[in-house]
């Protein structure tokens, strides 16, 4: 019997059982654990590190549901950092200004760190950037509104472009993110009391912004 074949045929013997223990039932919540433990130990331990067999173990599902549902393990990564891309763009469509707007951008990457940090691995191991990360549109959406904003104030020819001013701005809150260990060692960010990881983005990307509108 094929592992789809098997997965089909003992999944309804799961169900009111698995229900009770607490394991994911019906294609939603399996697929949803599997996002959820595949996100957990890809951050943790890069992807190439992860069999498929432990999501399966992390989830609480037979690892054949995943084939059955995902594919490859290089199609859970890509489904895994889609979520991401979605959940930030469906924030920054609401950006209509680069000023107090971009405190709920940074919440929201601030909010996918875990998949951050797995875009982190996911280039180190040599997945294709096109492939695992292909759509950029809260990126695309801060460039507009901050070319806008440079279009209405008039012309300042040294201006920097708003792809450099974002990507600069990307390029901070990332670093800060996946470094943040460091960070907190090497600088000594632990012995600041009080300190407020979001409002130090929102300020340097502020700092980045107030020279480019």
């Amino acid at each position: 019997m094929t592992p789809t074949a098997t997965a089909t045929a003992t999944a309804p013997a799961t169900g009111n059982g698995a229900a009770e223990n607490g394991r994911p039932v019906g294609r939603a919540e399996v697929m949803e654990a599997v996002r959820d433990a595949a996100t957990d130990l890809f951050a943790e331990r890069g992807p190439d590190a992860v069999t498929v067999r432990e999501v399966a173990d992390r989830a609480g599902v037979n690892h054949a549901l995943i084939h059955r549902h995902f594919g490859t393990k290089e199609e859970l990564l890509r489904v895994v950092l889609t979520g991401a891309i979605e959940r930030m763009a469906a924030v920054a469509q609401h950006t209509t200004n680069t000023g107090e707007d971009i405190r709920e951008v940074v919440g929201a990457m601030r909010r996918e760190e875990p998949a951050i940090r797995l875009l982190g691995w996911a280039l180190l191991a040599g997945y294709p950037i096109e492939r695992v990360w292909p759509e950029y549109p809260a990126f695309q959406k801060v460039q507009s509104v901050l070319s806008d904003e440079q279009e209405r104030s008039g012309g300042r020819g040294d201006r920097e472009d708003p792809r450099v001013v974002v990507a600069t701005g990307t390029a901070l809150m990332f670093g800060w993110i996946m470094f943040r260990p460091f960070l907190e060692r090497a600088a000594g960010l632990g012995d600041i009391a009080g300190l407020d990881d979001d409002e130090v983005l929102f300020t340097a990307a502020q700092q980045l912004l107030d020279r480019a509108r």
